[in-house]
């Protein structure tokens, strides 16, 4: 993976339910330059790295954002 699809999932992450102009804007605040963020989204998406629904982003929970433990009430 890019450098630029990483920092993405870095600021998803931190900004749970964030739409594309809000990533945008805290991508050019760290100085990410690459203006398809967009693109970098639906790959991420596609990838299964991140859940889009109603235009809003959320990292899904695996690799560097997993639990390291399950956290439901019943267990």
């Amino acid at each position: 993976m890019t450098e630029t699809y990483e920092q993405i999932l870095e600021i998803v992450a931190e900004n749970p339910g964030a739409t594309v102009e809000e990533i945008t804007d805290l991508a050019h605040d760290r100085g990410i330059t690459d203006t398809d963020i967009s693109g970098v989204l639906s790959k991420a998406v596609n990838n299964d790295d991140l859940l889009e629904f109603d235009g809003r982003y959320w990292v899904m929970r695996t690799g560097n954002y997993r639990f390291h433990q399950y956290d439901h009430p019943e267990t």
